[in-house]
């Protein structure tokens, strides 16, 4: 059924030069870039604060930082949160935990064949897995540092469609505490993480067609999130975890205690779980609980899966606790602290560009003449193929990457840039999206500067800016020594994650 709603006129509620929609990690980066740059910048988000999955999601986390790789608005950010004391030191972590593939490595028979760089050093996939920080402190910091840039910040404002005329977007429109209301802008930067303002437009995408090949071909995936369970005792969950190893071993654990659960008629969907007290940094007995899992019936962006899989989640974590509660000890009084306010999605719209960034090019450590940004994420798809593996190395992602095919002043950032489907994988985590979203904005003032679209601008001057800011756009930029610990790692094939079952072939994980 449908109805007809009347014409009507909508009011302006502002206007700028680049208008930024969605307030995560790649948000952060474009609009910070956007207004230092010189452009009169927006930056809208439906919450009352930014960091999206860093903050909502309870995704604190700065993942496989290397300064050689990772300069910008990334290095600035973590030197604010360690100089506030609102991040973990390296120092304050067990050698164990601050760099547990390099310990491996020492132990294994390539000991004698390690680079100079992987033993001098515990940076990147060698050392730690990333640095936690506070997210109450990160949302206040953003805060300021969007003030001292001077961008416009409009929280409560829900994105909800795009003002297209012809091959340009003249805006978006936003619902908010006055109703409807447009924002226009000459660029329009999506940085929503699930592809809303690209899709809403007409523009190409991806996404409808689920996932590329495998078991689950045409599978919409579903949502994963986490949760916090409070008033643990963590040095008696630590002497557990030593004394049942053959349960807890490594990053995973509690397989035996999530099978006992589940075979006495609990919601467990889940094999194994992360339970970590590593993102609390103020150890104040908060373990962070990982993963909950929702398959859609429909598409990631129906409103009614949207709605089951929140509902179906929570019901899965307060399963998790029960055992978690009954079995191990350390949970006894403990309760659960915190659910997310938003999931990840397993599948979403994505840009689509002149070149899109494959798994292949990503194990290859390929360059590319437009390159923009550099990530050194591996994808991690062992929800979605069975595996996550050391085998890729630093790569480029393309300014083509960042511009719509079709619509000349959209582009998009992050998790939704022109990449395949296992790519994106890669692609989505905190840093590199901080690190393509820096290039979206610098682009994006660029081109207002030059009186020109994103499409029209000559990559070569985002180049030259970004150089300006400090940013190697390229891996050809990285000096080769730096780039040999990925390199040994990659071609020794070290497999962190991997069903005995894989769903899918190498080959065809390469062509997404």
């Amino acid at each position: 059924m449908k109805i007809l709603e009347p014409q009507r006129e909508t009011e302006v509620l502002a206007e700028a030069d680049v208008v930024v929609v969605g307030g995560g990690p790649s948000g952060i980066g474009a609009s910070l870039a956007a207004a230092r740059t010189g452009a009169r910048t927006i930056l809208l988000d439906r919450f009352g604060s930014l960091g999206g999955l860093q903050t909502q999601g309870h995704n604190s986390i700065f993942s496989f930082v290397d300064p050689e790789l990772h300069t910008g608005l990334v290095a600035e950010m973590l030197e604010r949160l360690l100089e506030a004391g609102a991040a973990q030191k390296a120092e304050e972590m067990s050698p164990g935990l601050r760099a547990p593939l390099k310990a491996e490595l020492m132990r294994s028979p390539y000991a004698d064949r390690l680079p100079r760089r992987l033993m001098d050093t515990e940076v990147g996939w060698w050392g730690r897995w990333g640095y936690s920080f506070d997210p109450e402190y990160y949302k206040y910091l953003l805060d300021e540092m969007m003030t001292e840039a001077k961008v416009e910040l409009l929280y409560h404002c829900m994105a909800v469609g795009a003002i297209r005329e012809g091959e340009l977007l003249k805006g978006v429109l936003v619902e908010g505490k006055e109703g409807r209301r447009a924002v226009l802008g000459k660029v329009i930067i999506d940085t929503t993480g699930t592809g809303d303002i690209v899709w809403k437009s007409g523009a190409p995408c991806s996404g409808d067609e689920g996932l590329p090949t495998g078991k689950s071909k045409g599978s919409q995936g579903g949502y994963l999130s986490t949760f916090y369970i409070g008033g643990v005792d963590q040095a008696r969950f630590d002497a557990f975890r030593a004394a049942h190893r053959d349960d807890w071993r490594g990053m995973y654990g509690g397989a035996k205690v999530l099978a006992k659960a589940k075979a006495e008629g609990e919601h467990i969907v889940i094999d194994t779980m992360i339970a970590t007290g590593s993102w609390d940094i103020h150890h104040t007995g908060k373990i962070w609980i990982m993963t909950l899992l929702h398959r859609v019936a429909e598409a990631c962006w129906s409103t009614k899966d949207l709605t089951a899989g929140e509902i179906d989640m929570r019901r899965q974590a307060v399963a998790i606790h029960k055992a978690l509660k009954q079995n191990v000890e350390g949970f006894e009084n403990s309760y659960i602290d915190r659910f997310t306010q938003v999931a990840l999605w397993g599948n979403q719209h994505r840009l689509i560009g002149d070149h899109v960034l494959t798994y292949g090019e990503m194990r290859e450590g390929k360059s590319f003449d437009d390159g923009v940004a550099i990530a050194n994420m591996p994808p991690d798809l062992y929800e979605v193929a069975g595996r996550f593996a050391y085998d890729i190395m630093p790569h480029d992602v393309p300014y083509r990457s960042l511009v719509s095919r079709e619509v000349k002043n959209l582009m998009a950032a992050g998790a939704i840039l022109s990449a395949g489907a296992f790519a994106t994988a890669g692609i989505r985590y905190c840093t590199p999206s901080i690190c393509t979203g820096q290039a979206a904005g610098t682009a994006a003032a660029v081109a207002v500067r030059n009186r020109v679209t994103p499409k029209e601008l000559a990559a070569s001057l985002v180049q030259q800016e970004l150089r300006r800011q400090g940013v190697r756009p390229s891996v050809r930029e990285v000096p080769k020594e730096a780039l040999e610990p990925y390199r040994f790692i990659r071609d020794a094939r070290i497999v962190k994650r991997q069903r005995e079952n894989q769903q899918i072939t190498e080959e065809e994980l390469a062509r997404y």
